[in-house]
């Protein structure tokens, strides 16, 4: 478990998936804004991820894209086997992690529960 003071970034299916669709690499771009903190997702994005790489074209290239990515990256995965939006309302709120996401229901009630979160743009700013 982490600890409350540290930098933490959870990231969640959608905004993996969305960067790799616009060209970007979501994790790169959060170690260049955000060069101190940990990159988390949980077991159920994983899960998530294989599911749609099953499929054929383009979301199944870029979840597999995505699932490369996450082998060679520095990235701390939590085993974790609940809903993945409810495990980041949790975890977020335990670890006071900031999340980044692309699903507008998820960000609109993370925002309402006061949780830091961000989104991440077309050109690759997270905002």
């Amino acid at each position: 478990m982490f600890i409350k003071n540290e930098c933490n970034i959870i990231i969640d299916t959608s905004s993996i998936l969305f960067g790799f669709a616009n060209g970007k690499d979501i994790f790169e771009l959060i170690k260049i804004n955000y060069p101190n903190c940990k990159i988390i997702i949980s077991k159920g994005v994983i899960r998530e991820l294989n599911n749609i790489a099953k499929s054929t074209g383009r979301r199944g290239v870029y979840a597999k894209t995505a699932l490369e990515a996450i082998k060679h990256k520095s990235i701390d995965i939590i085993n974790d086997n609940k809903n993945v939006d409810e495990w980041i309302y949790k975890y977020a709120q335990t670890t006071k992690a900031k999340v980044v996401t692309n699903d507008t229901e998820l960000y609109k009630r993370l925002k309402d529960l006061n949780i830091n979160c961000v989104k991440m743009t077309i050109s690759g700013m997270l905002k």
